[in-house]
This record gives structure tokens, sequence and C-alpha cells, in this order.
């Protein structure tokens, strides 16, 4: 009996939490359907949303994460203080992931933007610390009217707790990605 995989409230729930802003977190093992579930949910976002998309990949250290975040940034022409190519060179210094923070922060919150959201694909392949040090300082400091959507099959070092308590945290699982058959539109009789 075969039928339409039927995800619309899934996507609506995911887009929900996209405009409530903070951190959505998709977390599921492969075949799930995050990556899907959260492009039809960035779909229902108002019109002018700013989606920036970054997939990552095993490799992926913070000068490269922040490049392909700057690269996925460039079409929203952010009021930039420091040109977006220095930074992925200033990260590479000791103790400079706080000031690469702050300068990102402080271009979102002066974009012209009524939503964005800044999207982390497939993050469990990053193995740089630093890079989640980065991602736990956006996390905690992201300005409206902008959010975080992180898909990932293992949850990543971050601070959830601290962002659960907090009420920043909108958490999509296994439960809540499960595919549901839709019901047939034909109506059926009982004997």
């Amino acid at each position: 009996c075969g039928g339409l995989v039927d995800r619309a409230r899934v996507e609506a729930d995911i887009a929900e939490a996209l405009l409530h802003g903070g951190v959505t977190l998709l977390s599921a093992p492969a075949g799930w359907g995050k990556t899907v579930a959260l492009a039809r949910a960035l779909a229902r976002l108002p019109a002018g949303a700013a989606v920036a998309w970054v997939s990552l990949d095993e490799d992926d250290d913070v000068p490269r994460l922040l490049g392909c975040l700057m690269a996925a940034l460039d079409p929203f022409d952010l009021p930039w203080r420091t040109d977006p190519d220095a930074l992925a060179a200033v990260a590479t210094q000791p103790g400079s992931l706080r000031r690469v923070a702050d300068e990102l922060l402080n271009a979102l919150a002066a974009a012209d933007a009524a939503h964005g959201v800044l999207v982390f694909d497939d993050l469990h392949r990053v193995q740089d610390r630093h890079a989640f040090e980065l991602l736990d300082m956006l996390a905690a400091q992201l300005p409206p009217p902008w959010a975080l959507a992180l898909a990932t099959r293992v949850d990543p070092p971050l601070a959830l707790a601290r962002l659960r308590v907090r009420g920043e945290l909108s958490e999509f699982r296994q439960p809540a990605l499960a595919f549901a058959a839709k019901p047939s539109s034909k109506s059926e009789t009982t004997a």
C-alpha cells in the first residue's frame, strides 16, 4: 500500500522554531531526512529571509568553516568592520576566536534582514574543537532576527544544556523526524 510521505507537520514545526530564533537542532542517524526537512522548512520562511547554508566536510577547520560561511553570507551585503576574507586568517591566531565571533555577531546585528538563518549541515563531520568553540560563541549571543540551524547525526559538543535551560534550543530528533504515510484519500467502507 504505497502513499506519499507526509512531512508537512515537522517542516512547519522546524520553520516555526527558526522564526522563534535561537538554535534549532536536527539530530538523527543517516537517512532520517534532516537535510530535506530543513530545506523545506526554510522554504516556509517569509519572503526575503536571509539564509546562509554551509555544508560541512571532515577537513573543515575554523578558517575553512569561516570561509564557507562568509561566502554564504556574501549575497546579504553585511556591514563588516573587518574584511570577511581577513577573518579566516585572523581565526588561525591563538586566542582570536572571540574577536572573530564578535565581528560576525556585530555584522549580523547590523544586517538589513527581517529574518536570517545560519545553517550548518552535516555538522557531525567537523572534528576541529575550535569550530565548535566558535559555534558555541555564536549560539550564546546570536542577535535577533537571526537563528542558527544545525543538522547532524550525533549531538555536537556544544553547550546544549545551557541553551535548553535558557529556552533557546529547539530539538528535532528521531521521533519528530520519523516518516509517516499520508492517509489515503479514498474512502474506506467497513463491512
